[in-house]
């Protein structure tokens, strides 16, 4: 019954698709450029880069899927959310920042960011499952604004998968010069406006992204350490945060070179200490793991625009401190 159904749907889809495609005859007889050439076949150059997508979408590497997307698709995305930030921040307001890289990523670094890193910083907060096909065959390529190109094909997964269900995926595709390359797809523009509206995302919700958990009563010497911390961070006093409010255990494994490396990265750069007390607030928000009996408290903090996933504290006689 199951094999029945996949082939009627894979039937419907292949007869839309070229529907669609006789619909848009008369016009691809008119198109000039890359478009010209089109029919229900797709081009080597087209093929490369809908392989090269797929390849990219299955590895769930952000990177090799920001590398398979047009540049000029990743820059305008950029531009786009760019002049979002800049008009929060003319406000007060950090909302579509925090939501889109994380509440402790500052503007000034994600202005840093290139187009490739740029995406691949956003797309922590996307979902967008993909597979690994053997072979593909090409259904329908159909005309679309812009010179665009809508390629329909027929993915036939690998061997390891043990299915013999082919998928039906369509990808869209912007000239490149002579070649092709994958605009960005539609589903994650609509969840990169779900977050900058900050509406929830039925796709983020079906990949079962947990809430993160509200802490309830830190415990007396957690808060102590953290206000001291924090207090120690907005005077510039980074000398007394990492040789007081960091364990002792971290100072014994870190080179006298390396902490006075990280002491005066701390005083000169004021993005750095933001980032720092940053990290101390979302520790307030937080719930930790406890380990070591107790002694051992560690923050998830994944997705919060850090350069790291967690943060941890130790006791040591009866005192917390900073141990990562």
């Amino acid at each position: 019954m199951l094999a029945a159904m996949h082939a009627t749907w894979r039937s419907r889809l292949t007869t839309l698709a070229l529907l669609v495609l006789g619909s848009f005859s008369a016009a691809l007889s008119r198109a000039e450029g890359p478009a010209a050439s089109l029919s229900g076949d797709l081009t080597f150059a087209q093929r490369a880069a809908v392989e090269e997508f797929l390849g990219a979408r299955s590895s769930g590497d952000p990177l090799a899927m920001a590398n398979a997307l047009h540049p000029a698709e990743l820059e305008e995305l950029r531009t786009r959310v760019l002049g979002l930030l800049h008009e929060e921040a003319k406000k007060g307001d950090s909302s579509i920042r925090g939501r889109l890289f994380g509440p402790a990523m500052p503007l000034a670094s994600i202005e840093r960011l290139t187009s490739l890193n740029f995406y691949a910083a956003i797309a922590p907060k996307l979902a967008l499952p993909g597979r690994a096909y053997e072979s593909i065959h090409a259904l329908a390529s159909v005309p679309a604004h812009g010179g665009n190109v809508h390629a329909v094909i027929e993915g036939t997964q690998t061997k390891e998968r043990g299915s013999k269900v082919k998928v039906v995926e369509l990808v869209t595709l912007r000239p490149y010069g002579k070649d092709w390359k994958a605009a960005i797809p539609d589903e994650l523009n609509a969840q990169i406006d779900d977050l900058i509206r900050g509406r929830s995302s039925v796709a983020l919700s079906e990949r079962g992204v947990a809430a993160v958990p509200v802490a309830g009563n830190t415990p007396p010497g957690i808060a102590q350490l953290l206000d001291s911390a924090e207090q120690s961070l907005s005077a510039s006093r980074c000398d007394e945060y990492y040789k007081e409010r960091m364990s002792k255990n971290f100072r014994d494994v870190t080179s006298k070179k390396a902490l006075e490396t990280l002491i005066s990265s701390c005083q000169n750069n004021a993005g750095m200490r933001q980032m720092l007390i940053a990290t101390l607030h979302l520790v307030r928000e937080r719930q930790p793991q406890f380990e070591y009996d107790g002694q051992r408290a560690v923050y998830d903090l994944s997705g919060q625009g850090l350069p790291f996933d967690r943060f941890v504290l130790e006791q040591i006689d009866k005192r917390w401190y900073i141990a990562e």
